[in-house]
């Protein structure tokens, strides 16, 4: 019996427990939060870290989310298992929602294989590339057996992480990120004022951590190309991480470097995209990137490196375009064209906005989780 449309009793609500190792700003912990938040009227959720909390678990944490923080201090801290089994004894999970974190994929087959929880669900975020394959590769192979379902982000992932990595469940399902279209939309605030940009000026930027993986030093390399032919142009980076001091010291040592800006860390992200005209991604490697999924529902055009499934978010030619990883010319030319080609420009925005509410809603998104967790 359901009190309200989309609310369950509290008595029947399914308790789901969501791991990770911490919860430091990223894509994959981005949805983790997202969905913490929007399943909480269907069921019981509760959310664990083994190490810090990071800021989105901080985050998680003051909006009420129960967050149980381990406080592990590395890999090697002996006493996270018995703090975490302690937890799972206190609370009671039926179900453990984890992502392809190696720890975290340790230690949540590990509650599986001694049945302390009934079903266990990976979500894999990433498409081949991590910080460390080897330990990757033997969470995989422990999991193999003990993982009920693993949710793939795009069809090209699933195919990818079934043929090419060797991953095993009883079933395997696609589940596309999903924006929050009614937070991500053209009209609202920007930061043009604040940035003291113009109506007229042309903005493009990047929205990600500083992170290798993102490849940040190559969009310096594009912006100081497009800012060279387009001298009226910014550049913005928008995000924070372990390589921006050296990111900004390599910006200072080029010829256009007052018109590269970092901005840190910001929460309002919907204000950031309204305020640039594009989007750029420059990583070597993603699977469904959240953040041109957010530009493209505020009707920003992108132009990216042709990584993961980004071609299921950017459709080229049409709300955006895809380039070689390795071709910075090719990067900077489209950007080019989108800034000084504001109709065409327009024109792909509206697309990409549409695009965006056909396959990238979050309440869809959260509608295929709840079915998944669900035992």
């Amino acid at each position: 019996m359901k009190t309200e449309r989309g609310q369950v009793p509290v008595s029947n609500r399914r308790r789901v427990l969501i791991l990770n190792a911490t919860y430091a700003i990223g894509g994959a912990e981005r949805i983790l939060q997202l969905l913490a938040l929007q399943l909480g009227s269907r069921l019981d959720v509760h959310v664990c870290s083994l190490y810090q909390p990071g800021e989105i678990g901080e985050q998680m944490r003051e909006a009420g989310i129960p967050f149980h923080a381990i406080n592990g201090r590395s890999r090697t801290d002996w006493r996270v298992l018995p703090r975490f089994l302690s937890l799972l004894r206190r609370i009671r999970p039926e179900v453990l929602l984890t992502v392809d974190a190696p720890v975290a994929v340790l230690y949540a087959v590990l509650v599986k294989r001694l049945k302390i929880v009934r079903k266990l669900v990976i979500a894999v975020h990433s498409f081949g590339k991590t910080k460390r394959t080897r330990e990757m590769a033997f969470a995989r192979r422990f999991a193999a057996g003990a993982t009920d379902t693993l949710i793939a982000l795009a069809e090209s992932h699933r195919r990818f992480l079934l043929e090419q990595e060797g991953w095993q469940a009883r079933e395997v399902v696609v589940i596309p990120n999903g924006a929050d279209l009614q937070r991500f939309t053209p009209d609202g605030n920007n930061l043009r004022q604040q940035w003291a940009l113009s109506p007229e000026t042309p903005a493009f930027g990047v929205v990600a951590g500083l992170r290798p993986e993102k490849n940040l030093f190559r969009f310096l390399r594009v912006a100081q190309q497009v800012l060279s032919v387009l001298p009226e142009s910014r550049a913005f980076v928008v995000g924070d991480g372990e390589l921006r001091h050296d990111l900004q010291t390599s910006s200072q040592r080029m010829e256009c470097a007052s018109r590269i800006v970092f901005t840190g860390a910001l929460h309002d992200i919907p204000a950031v995209w309204r305020s640039l005209d594009v989007a750029v991604l420059t990583s070597d490697t993603e699977v469904l990137p959240m953040t041109l999924i957010e530009a493209a529902a505020c009707a920003v055009p992108a132009v990216s490196t042709d990584v993961g499934a980004v071609r299921d978010v950017v459709l080229d030619g049409q709300t955006g375009f895809v380039v070689p990883v390795e071709d910075e010319a090719a990067l900077a030319e489209r950007i080019l064209y989108l800034l000084q080609h504001p109709e065409e420009r327009r024109t792909m925005g509206k697309r990409a906005r549409q695009h965006a509410e056909a396959n990238f809603d979050l309440h869809q998104m959260v509608d295929r989780y709840a079915q998944v967790l669900s035992l």
